[in-house]
């Protein structure tokens, strides 16, 4: 037909089409229109698409992280202040760099991640001077940048939507087998009335139940903002709700005071910033009313035994008030840059040999006024990571859900660092990291097909 293109009619015959192409000059040459639907189309789909790796050394290691009663009961102990964890870390970052992964460009996170890496670094050695035993100074500092810098590996690693998936999966698969610790601890102390005999650290053998509760006030904060901000299939929605359960087992076992008022202000910063919190507020104030009669007799005295009145304190705060002070004192003599790092519980410096229980006060008189700082800009620039994400992605999505949940998170985080470290301890801080690390690299993928 006249005016036809030599093309034309190439989906229906592609051998001819072919043929007519390869007959044709090379800068003649165009693109044969393709059908809608047909097997032409799905081609250079395929093509283009190509299999991201994923990091299973780090996925390895984010479900060993929590499950200190296995990394250090059972497996092997490198020696010179090195563990198997230090190793899985290692790996997993050289992994990531081998496979090419890159840092999310422009974020102010990862910049102060770094300037408060390095600063503390220098605070080390600060601390040299003022105390005459820093022997394991070193090896608590490694173990501190293992859990910041699970922000960087995480976002080498992740590629696409569905590496991140596998990361918050991998954080899910562990924590069936911490309820069912927190639960065979519980029975064995059980009794109707609180003591401080029940309290229990689940899988942290090696830390406290204070700090076992806010690893589980993070998780529980993240993956509430997800069951509810993000349009999932119902076997996600099944998963997330048991790790919910067992997160919340162990807050309320663990009886921490602290992680019962961060993890319910978590719980309400994620409902009230949410799109849809509308449809939530009756059920909310239900949850209000019933949880005293359906809360164990022994969780509700040890919340009730909270004081901060003179003459009413328990030892536990009246102690903590006292290391305050001292604290605050140690920073006024040395206001510039502190004593140095992870030295205030010597002797020389807190008679009581304890820590501060007090993060804040704690990097005053450890880092003086430059550590304060650096502190600081690491904490605002995770809120305000999480608050641009959440005002700029769109509704039902893992990135708003994950934004939301860091916000939560963050909130908790920051209150349960009055009352205690909550930060230093890789164990209890590396999932915070981890999802932080999400939140920041979900910018720079793709578009997310919401419906997963």
């Amino acid at each position: 037909m006249r005016g036809a293109h030599p093309d034309a009619g190439g989906s229906r015959f592609p051998l001819a089409a072919r043929a007519l192409r390869g007959a044709m000059p090379a800068g003649t040459r165009t693109r044969l229109p393709v059908v809608p639907g047909s097997t032409a189309a799905a081609q250079p789909t395929a093509r283009a698409t190509t299999r991201a790796p994923r990091n299973w050394a780090l996925y390895l290691f984010l479900i060993l992280l929590p499950l200190q009663n296995i990394t250090a009961g059972y497996l092997p102990n490198i020696g010179g202040g090195f563990n198997f964890l230090n190793v899985m870390f290692l790996i997993s970052l050289f992994t990531a760099m081998a496979q090419g992964g890159k840092l999310a460009p422009n974020e102010p996170v990862n910049t102060w991640t770094t300037v408060y890496a390095v600063y503390m670094t220098l605070s080390l050695l600060v601390g040299f001077h003022f105390v005459d035993d820093p022997t394991n100074h070193f090896n608590q500092l490694k173990d501190h940048m293992v859990g910041l810098f699970v922000v960087y590996v995480v976002q080498m690693s992740v590629r696409d939507w569905n590496g991140v998936r596998m990361v918050v999966f991998a954080t899910l698969l562990p924590l069936p087998y911490i309820a069912k610790v927190v639960w065979n601890q519980h029975r064995s102390v059980a009794s109707t009335h609180y003591t401080d005999d029940l309290r229990i650290s689940g899988t942290f053998a090696l830390l406290g139940a204070n700090e076992f509760a806010a690893f589980c006030v993070t998780v529980a904060v993240v993956l509430f903002a997800l069951l509810l901000a993000c349009r999932l299939s119902r076997k996600w929605k099944i998963v997330l709700m048991g790790g919910i359960a067992c997160m919340i087992l162990g807050v309320l076992y663990a009886y921490s005071r602290t992680a019962y008022i961060s993890l319910i202000m978590g719980m309400v910063v994620v409902i009230m910033v949410w799109r849809g919190r509308l449809k939530l507020i009756l059920p909310l104030c239900l949850a209000v009313v019933i949880a005293p009669a359906v809360l164990p007799k022994s969780v509700v005295e040890r919340f009730d035994s909270t004081t901060v009145e003179e003459g009413k304190r328990d030892e536990s705060t009246e102690l903590r008030i006292e290391y305050w002070k001292i604290a605050w004192a140690n920073f006024l003599r040395n206001p510039v840059v502190g004593t140095g790092y992870h030295t205030f519980h010597h002797r020389e410096i807190n008679p009581y040999g304890r820590d501060t229980h007090n993060l804040y006060i704690r990097t005053l008189s450890e880092g003086g006024v430059f550590g304060a700082i650096t502190l600081l800009g690491i904490l605002l620039a995770v809120l305000r990571t999480a608050m641009r994400e959440v005002r700029e992605a769109r509704t039902g999505t893992w990135r708003y859900a994950l934004a939301l949940g860091m916000m939560g998170a963050w909130v908790s985080m920051v209150i349960a660092n009055l009352f205690g470290d909550r930060f230093t301890y890789y164990p209890v801080i590396a999932y915070f990291w981890a999802y932080m690390g999400l939140v920041m690299k979900a910018r720079h993928l793709p578009p997310e097909d919401s419906s997963r």
